[in-house]
């Protein structure tokens, strides 16, 4: 039985959609076990256990591979903070915790996973124009949800907002990647309470009333 979508003008059959699904875990896994340069097509394979022929009838490219990697990476991202925020039924109470919501999903492994990546791609153009198109569509995508969050919270700037949840998740994103060097250090730690303090008196200022 096929799929009704055809992806990049080929039609995949469930069984096959399957196998990229765990061609793409095992990339995930690869890429925090071994960093991108060690992610290879033959440790995908002996990581998934399955042969080169079905590899690369999914993925022609070990790039074809590292793209749809970080595509499915990201948008599990976004659906795992949005899974976050709709266990809060109050939308202020979704807004205050922005900090913690975003910081426990760039916990998770496949954050890291996508971190390796974007850092290669600093080296890799071929890589970096593939990005691009993702990077750009999430952004999209999050700018939408942030809007959404703010209109329900009642917040006073939605611009700000938007402006104010980037710099949070770079900054997050940032210390999550110190974390990976040194998981005691201390002075992280510390500097995300300083984050969640910022990002309380932000919110204070937010849905407060315009003068």
């Amino acid at each position: 039985m096929t799929e009704t979508n055809v992806h990049g003008g080929r039609r995949r059959t469930r069984r096959g959609e399957e196998t990229r699904k765990q061609l793409i875990q095992a990339c995930i896994d690869c890429l925090n076990e071994r960093g991108c340069a060690g992610t290879s097509i033959e440790a995908v394979m002996s990581k998934s256990g399955i042969s080169r022929g079905s590899v690369l009838n999914q993925f022609p490219t070990r790039l074809d591979l590292m793209a749809a990697t970080i595509e499915a990476a990201m948008r599990a991202m976004m659906a795992d903070t949005r899974a976050r925020f709709d266990r809060i039924a109050d939308p202020v109470e979704r807004l205050r915790r922005l900090c913690d919501l975003y910081w426990e999903t760039l916990s998770l492994p496949m954050s890291a996973a996508v971190t390796e990546v974007l850092l290669a791609a600093r080296w890799d153009t071929e890589l970096a124009a593939m990005l691009i198109r993702v990077t750009r569509e999430i952004d999209i995508e999050l700018d939408t949800n942030t809007r959404r969050l703010g209109a329900e919270a009642g917040v006073n700037d939605p611009d700000a907002l938007v402006v104010h949840t980037r710099m949070l998740i770079l900054s997050l994103r940032g210390m999550t990647l110190e974390l990976m060097f040194d998981p005691e250090r201390q002075v992280i730690h510390h500097a995300l309470d300083e984050i969640r303090a910022s990002h309380d008196a932000f919110c204070d200022r937010m849905l407060s009333d315009p003068a």
